[in-house]
């Protein structure tokens, strides 16, 4: 029984049966071992079996069916002819498109195969899936929406389906029919052939999985990791350390100001909200004392989104602030509140939510340390997804929740379901924070007060404006620009200030004697930490590299005379003085 357990610890990608070119693939991606979920899917897919597949968030789904996907299109007959793409991947979101579309294009790229990947997303025309169809392409990777969009606009034929595709994938499962792409997913089921391989990866077995599962795959493999010997642990791995604060909802700006000001969380921080008023009212509140960070909100055009993404991965800014909107009632209200009675708020009054913009689920946010509910998730369900974003491939890392008196019924959903009993050791729990007293909270206080008061509801709703504005300028206009000069696209910051008046200087830095001395200790134990984790060094590197670039705003203008102004020193040009301290430096040189 013992080494049972032991052989799929042990197991290699060659015992998995993977083609050589796939391994070497992965080694150059530093991937030397399968997880446990691609142990047991990759044998299974490759029989071509139906494949029902749950596992945590970051255990590696989406390598589990891409390797042995890849595999079969390696092997199969090239001389084929097909009428439409062989595999269709079908998730639920924009953002997870694009990020197994990069991660299909790298792999074939370092086997060095050539196959068409095409991914479709919910802004293209008729006549763009048209010409990105044409071919067709090996691997379609698309929203449920986009491909009944081709079907009824006759862009793919219900014949060619039937007669090309061999793997349709639904990946995230448990999100496609709560996302609303049911009817999209009806219009598909009818074309698919009996031959098709189905598989469904999801982090929870849900009604909707099984929704699927009945509606699509036949005689399908379950593999239930997370509920193997009913582990919660599985579910919120023991890497994570969760804690939580109880404040009243007025507070919660206080707060979070206290945990980012005096230090005593880790970078990257990951700040989740459930609608994006919410989140400007937090930019705007943090960038008053100097802390800078970004919005990722569905109101962005898909390749700014991307760009934030991307640069927060990066690590060019340490706060993300996330509008959670699968916990939001805003996809319907965002028109309505930009309609008041000024002719330049009925310009505006068609701003909408991207229908396939999801931020909790799917995105792979890079290298986060902690993540901070500054508002509850609606349910236990939610809070298991968004402190997946931690702690991923094994890394630690920490979740702090700020819980106000009317989140206290949702937040003892969640802590009976993590198992906070002290009889229960294997669970992890819910800790309360240990690190922010409330001397160092009161301290702050009156400040964090006088500046709340300044985010009134109409900066928030012209930040958002202008916000969106930055961004489509930014997505547009210098889209030419970036494509031949792509180095400059890192010159673009998101965490840019959005209040009109700048910062006062008085409120960037904490005085000395606000400070107790148990937060003192505190922050000098974090600080420790983060210099024993190197992210200093980091950012140092980031922002010499940024200098060395120029502006792509002046790259592009026109008109432009390239001459020094009146006055303008040339570099080496100096007074006298310099000049002497110049050659004096030079002579002790040698």
């Amino acid at each position: 029984m013992a080494e049972a357990t032991k052989e799929p610890e042990d197991k290699t990608f060659e015992d998995l049966g993977l083609d050589a070119r796939l391994i070497r693939a992965l080694l150059k991606k530093k991937i030397e071992k399968p997880t446990p979920i691609q142990e047991h899917a990759i044998p299974h897919i490759l029989e071509g079996k139906d494949v029902v597949a749950r596992a945590k968030t970051g255990s590696g789904k989406t390598l589990a069916y891409l390797l042995p996907l890849l595999q079969k299109l390696f092997t199969s007959n090239v001389d084929r002819k097909k009428l439409s793409p062989n595999v269709f991947v079908l998730v639920p979101t924009t953002e997870l498109c694009q990020q197994i579309c990069v991660e299909v294009k790298s792999l074939l790229e370092l086997c060095r195969v050539q196959l068409k990947v095409v991914q479709l997303n919910s802004k293209m025309l008729a006549t763009d899936l048209q010409a990105a169809l044409v071919g067709p392409p090996d691997v379609l990777i698309s929203t449920p929406a986009c491909v009944a969009k081709c079907l009824s606009n006759s862009i793919l034929l219900p014949s060619s389906i039937n007669d090309s595709l061999e793997t349709l994938v639904l990946d995230e499962a448990d999100l496609l029919l709560s996302y609303g792409y049911e009817n999209d997913i009806k219009a598909l089921t009818p074309h698919i052939p009996r031959s098709c391989q189905c598989l469904l990866m999801s982090a929870t077995l849900s009604a909707d999985v099984d929704k699927l599962k009945n509606l699509i795959l036949h005689n399908a493999v379950v593999l239930t990791l997370a509920e193997k010997e009913n582990h919660k642990d599985e579910v919120i791995p023991k890497n994570v350390q969760q804690f939580w604060i109880s404040c009243p909802a007025n507070d919660k700006l206080l707060y979070i100001l206290a945990m980012l000001k005096l230090e005593l969380v880790q970078k990257k921080v990951l700040i989740f909200t459930n609608n994006i008023d919410t989140s400007f009212r937090l930019k705007l509140f943090l960038e008053k004392f100097g802390i800078k960070s970004a919005v990722l909100n569905a109101e962005l055009p898909q390749n700014s989104r991307l760009h934030i993404l991307e640069e927060f991965n990066a690590g060019l800014f340490d706060y993300l602030i996330a509008a959670d909107i699968s916990q939001s009632t805003e996809k319907d209200e965002a028109p309505k509140e930009n309609v008041v009675g000024s002719r330049k708020s009925r310009k505006h009054a068609k701003l909408k939510l991207d229908s396939e913009f999801g931020v909790v689920r799917g995105i792979d946010f890079k290298n986060v340390y902690t993540v901070i509910n500054f508002e509850m998730p609606r349910s236990v369900a939610g809070y298991v997804h968004r402190i997946g974003r931690t702690g991923r491939a094994y890394s630690s890392g920490a979740s702090i929740t700020l819980v106000s008196s009317d989140e206290m019924d949702t937040f003892e959903e969640v802590r009976s379901f993590v198992g906070d009993d002290e009889n229960n050791v294997g669970s992890p729990s819910i800790a309360e924070f240990p690190l922010l007293t409330k001397n160092a909270v009161e301290s702050l206080r009156y400040r964090a007060e006088d500046v709340a008061k300044s985010v009134t509801k109409i900066a928030v709703r012209e930040s958002r404006a202008q916000d969106l504005r930055n961004e489509i300028l930014n997505s547009e206009k210098l889209k030419s620009h970036f494509e031949t000069n792509p180095r400059d696209l890192a010159l673009l910051k998101h965490d840019k200030v959005l209040s009109k008046n700048a910062p006062p200087p008085h409120l960037r830095d904490v005085p000395d004697y606000l400070i107790d001395k148990t937060t003192k200790e505190a922050r000098q134990m974090v600080k420790l930490t983060r210099d024993a984790m190197g992210n200093n060094n980091r950012r140092r590197g980031s922002k010499r590299k940024s200098r060395k670039g120029s502006d792509p705003l002046m790259a592009i203008s026109t008109g432009v005379s390239k001459r020094p102004h009146k006055g303008f020193k040339k570099e080496g040009a100096s007074n006298g003085k310099n000049s002497d301290r110049q050659k004096h430096k030079k002579a002790k040189a040698f």
